[in-house]
């Protein structure tokens, strides 16, 4: 099946005038079937305002492809795994998902996506952000977004407190609390409970990471309960128990806060700092970016979309993947994507950059960001880091000590097996 972006025609002669036709009865019989429902499912849609654009950004697609329908499925982010997962073993579930790498891997390997590589067949640009999408030697996975984090702080909260912008944890907690009592605002916003574990043990291999934790060795044995591991448990605790981030609650309403001018700083991706930044009482310009307050680099979450092995519209969807990636798509993406990374090296713009000067921070950070999977272990990362983020939410709230607290972990997952 010839897709929208082969539109072009690029031959002369008698010959490309039989390729040509060729390519416009396939398309036009494509386009011209009866109409087709694309259901896509991702978390996004249902961020405030940056969902919106997202979707004006994938619904341009309907100007090329009129006879179809694209129809969101909308699962909040604590959800969306779980209930892909179940939609899926079911049968059932969108045509189109959007998965964090996590989700992604474990879909591939219970055999719920087909190959897309006929999406990409032609694009010379892809980029980095894609290379992980190919499974097994077929490629299950485009890439919809990659999002790094940075410390993300409220420049005129900072500024009235006379606090500096922290470069390591000690600092973070001195200049959360200096602005907490010069303007009653929050000091830090953290994601800290094992109820919304995605979410918690993504953002917590920042502070993994930045203290030098690998999870596995030389050799790809896990390692759980290292010093680095401790060291970067030990801090996390220190932060929460100086009682600076709102505890319990969860973090879509702690995002709303600093969208509101209510918080000082935070550790967010650039597709979180874009929520933040959107369409708040803080001005995008009142929002500022630096590098992790760690010694080593941090992550980034990585979005795949992959096309379900239950759609009845696969190659419609295909079709769909085929405009996303191709200069329409995607400069229709950039547009509604801040700063994240595309699956091609689409420039931010000119116009973004003068309203968000914390973007070039984030991509200044995304160099050597890591994935938030653990290596070797992809399809097993979130079940591992269960384990390790229950003992870390131990040492939170029943002040488990560090040491003792992963040593348990380990053992659990050695049992385990993995």
């Amino acid at each position: 099946m010839m897709f929208t972006r082969a539109r072009r025609s690029f031959l002369t002669g008698a010959a490309a005038l039989i390729a040509t036709a060729a390519t416009a009865m396939t398309l036009n019989a494509s386009h011209a079937q009866e109409p087709v429902t694309l259901v896509i499912a991702n978390s996004q849609w249902v961020d405030a305002l940056r969902g919106k654009n997202l979707w004006n950004a994938v619904q341009q697609y309907q100007k090329v492809a009129p006879n179809v329908t694209l129809v969101q499925e909308a699962i909040p982010s604590a959800e969306f795994a779980d209930k892909i997962t179940t939609e899926m073993a079911a049968g059932q579930g969108p045509d189109i998902a959007m998965m964090q790498d996590g989700l992604f891997y474990t879909a591939a390997d219970a055999g719920f996506l087909v190959d897309i590589s006929k999406a990409v067949e032609g694009v010379e640009n892809l980029n980095a952000t894609n290379d992980h999408g190919v499974v097994n030697g077929k490629r299950l996975g485009i890439a919809w977004q990659r999002a790094v984090y940075a410390l993300i702080y409220n420049k005129p909260l900072v500024d009235k407190a006379g606090a500096k912008v922290p470069t390591n944890v000690d600092e973070l907690i001195a200049s959360s609390q200096a602005v907490h009592q010069a303007t009653g605002a929050i000091g830090f916003i953290s994601r800290h409970q094992v109820s919304d574990l995605t979410g918690f043990f993504m953002d917590f291999q920042n502070w993994a990471y930045g203290y030098g934790v690998n999870w596995v060795d030389s050799d790809g044995k896990l390692t759980i309960d290292t010093p680095e591991a401790v060291a970067a448990v030990t801090a996390f605790k220190k932060m929460y128990d100086a009682r600076i981030i709102p505890v319990g609650d969860d973090f879509p309403t702690q995002r709303t806060r600093f969208k509101e001018a209510q918080v000082s700083f935070g550790i967010d991706n650039s597709g979180g700092t874009l929520n933040i930044a959107s369409g708040a009482a803080l001005a995008p310009g009142d929002l500022a970016a630096a590098p992790l307050p760690f010694q080593h680099p941090g992550a980034h979450q990585q979005i795949f979309l992959g096309v379900s092995t239950h759609s009845k519209h696969q190659e419609a969807a295909i079709d769909f993947l085929a405009w996303l990636v191709g200069p329409e798509g995607q400069a229709a993406l950039r547009e509604a994507s801040g700063p994240d990374a595309l699956a091609t090296d689409v420039p931010v713009t000119e116009a973004f950059q003068a309203a968000n000067p914390w973007a070039e921070t984030f991509a200044e950070l995304a160099k050597d960001s890591r994935s938030t999977l653990i290596p070797g272990y992809e399809v097993q990362t979130t079940q591992i880091m269960r384990v390790v983020m229950e003992a870390v939410e131990r040492v939170l709230v029943a002040d488990d000590d560090p040491q003792a607290a992963l040593t348990r972990a380990q053992r659990k997952i050695d049992a385990k097996r993995f």
